[in-house]
């Protein structure tokens, strides 16, 4: 940065370098460190500045030189755009854009009570206090005292680390590219009371129409001898195996109940109570006209409910302030809720147990396929020719499996523990002894096809588990959800053990060929399945 200002010895007033004579003339002396300057002021290549003599220009003194540079910006203005301003109270924007008005006077290092401002303006709109941040920011009893005193006030920074020269930063500042801070600005001050005005307004006009509301209802209450009684929740948590359960549980479910007789008791600017009188129970109603939920002690053992609003609306809402004793109630739904809890864990664990041993079963079904050909492959071959799908020759005296069922796993047969080609021929057997057009449902055919294999004991016990673990018993919100989330892992097991779900996989080969139509429970022949098989 070039030094474009300095102390004039003999007048003490700060000086450009263009201002004086070249050289030692000028008289100056760097306002910083006192060492004597010369002007250069002569040339034409490089702009014009001062030199000190016989010290380094340190960064202090190019701060002193900034600072007093920009003070100097600002004395000079004719004109100045003030700023814009904003701030958000409540997700409320309130903004004051930028200002163009016009400097009637301007003073460098003004004194405001204890305080001097680096720039003091005059301006059409009002007086406005400059501060001039190279370093050190407006200390904040400064601040405070401008704040306290309603003095507008900006302070404006210039960091010398940003290595900008002079001109550069004048042009910054004259675009309003410069950061800036509003220390006090009437202005904004002004709409922020006129946005609490008018939020008080707003208070006591939603107040005035809860008030009514409220008294509305109350008169109801009245008129009709009915009051209105709450749910009771009550929070719990169970630990069970390691395992947290928490439910928020309903003891005592809302209602309206019918009085011998209600009467209004009391009535103030924020609330009215009213008492109603069952068979020797009292019971006190509070209505709040606000979000405000009032407390009144009372000596006996009556019960208390308060009538109040939502912060976020004008909906009201009903909280128990007192109410009998439920431990009773309460004791008997959670004995239940532990039950179910227990139950839920361990259908987890059974869960997870089931999915293994299908999964391990499905896989041992085809790692054991060559022995399963080994053993049944001869009597499908009868099959197929008993059918006349095949008719052996010199050339070919086995049948090759047929094209449609190859290009798959049938890991879903499994349960019938047979050669997979030999129960697919057979369940296709069985389909063509429907008429065409008819709905075969997918459970007939399981039967059906059970009925002329052993179906594993393995099998069998774990279908009698899959449908337990599917029932659903509990009715707690919490276990609900974990119950849901334990048969949603479970429908990945559907193809290998659910009936419907086996049947309608292994038939999928005929439907892609379009000789069935499948839906959800049942399939619809549209040709014969048995002479897909011909070799």
């Amino acid at each position: 940065m070039l030094f474009e200002y300095a102390l004039h010895n003999d007048s003490n007033t700060i000086v450009h370098v263009d201002s004086v004579p070249n050289g030692k003339r000028c008289n100056c002396v760097c306002k910083h460190c006192g060492d004597t300057l010369i002007a250069r002021n002569n040339g034409k290549i490089v702009a014009h500045h001062f030199s000190h003599t016989t010290k380094e220009e340190s960064r202090d003194c190019r701060m002193t030189q900034l600072h007093i540079a920009m003070q100097l910006h600002f004395s000079s203005l004719s004109e100045i755009t003030l700023p814009a301003n904003e701030i958000t109270i409540d997700k409320t924007d309130i903004v004051i854009s930028d200002l163009t008005t016009e400097v009637k006077k301007s003073v460098l290092e003004y004194r405001i009570g204890p305080y001097l401002a680096d720039v003091y303006l005059a301006t059409d709109t009002g007086d406005v206090a400059i501060e001039v941040c190279v370093t050190h920011k407006c200390d904040e009893d400064k601040e405070r005292y401008y704040i306290d005193q309603q003095i507008d006030s900006i302070e404006y920074y210039f960091p010398l680390a940003k290595g900008n020269s002079i001109s550069e930063w004048i042009s910054l500042v004259r675009n309003n590219l410069v950061e800036y801070k509003w220390i006090y600005h009437s202005e904004l001050e002004i709409k922020k009371i006129e946005y609490f005005k008018q939020i008080e307004e707003e208070k006591r006009n939603k107040k005035a129409e809860r008030r009514n509301r409220a008294l509305s209802s109350l008169r109801k209450a009245i008129s009709s001898k009915k009051i209105h009684l709450p749910n009771i929740h009550k929070e719990m948590e169970y630990i069970y195996a390691g395992q947290s359960y928490k439910e928020r549980l309903l003891i005592y479910s809302k209602r309206n109940i019918t009085c011998d007789k209600v009467l209004l008791c009391y009535e103030s600017s924020d609330y009215a109570v009213i008492e109603g009188y069952s068979n020797n129970r009292v019971i006190s109603i509070i209505y709040s006209f606000t979000e405000e939920i009032f407390t009144l002690n009372y000596q006996d053992d009556r019960s208390i409910v308060c009538r109040h609003y939502s912060n976020e609306s004008n909906a009201s809402k009903w909280t128990w302030i007192k109410h009998p004793s439920l431990s009773a109630k309460f004791n008997k739904i959670k004995l239940q809720f532990i039950s179910d809890c227990k139950h839920v864990y361990h259908k987890r664990v059974r869960s997870v147990y089931l999915k293994g041993e299908v999964t391990k079963l499905a896989s041992e079904y085809l790692d054991n396929r060559q022995c399963y050909f080994n053993r049944d492959y001869q009597k499908w071959k009868r099959w197929m020719i008993n059918k006349e799908l095949f008719i052996p020759s010199q050339n070919k005296k086995n049948p090759s499996f047929p094209d449609i069922l190859k290009k798959r796993e049938y890991r879903m047969l499994w349960p019938f523990q047979a050669l997979d080609i030999i129960v697919l021929s057979h369940l296709a057997e069985m389909v063509d002894a429907y008429p065409v057009s008819q709905k075969i449902y997918y459970h007939d055919l399981f039967i059906e096809l059970a009925g002329k294999y052993d179906l594993s004991e393995q099998y069998r016990y774990l279908s009698k588990e899959f449908k337990d673990l599917n029932t659903s018993i509990t009715t707690f919100d919490s276990l609900v959800d974990e119950d849901r989330i334990i048969q949603d892992a479970l429908s990945t097991l559907d193809s290998l053990i659910a009936e419907d779900r086996m049947i309608q996989d292994a038939l999928t080969p005929f439907a892609k060929m379009g000789i069935i139509s499948v839906s959800k429970n049942h399939l619809i022949r549209k040709g014969s399945l048995i002479l897909a098989l011909v070799i």
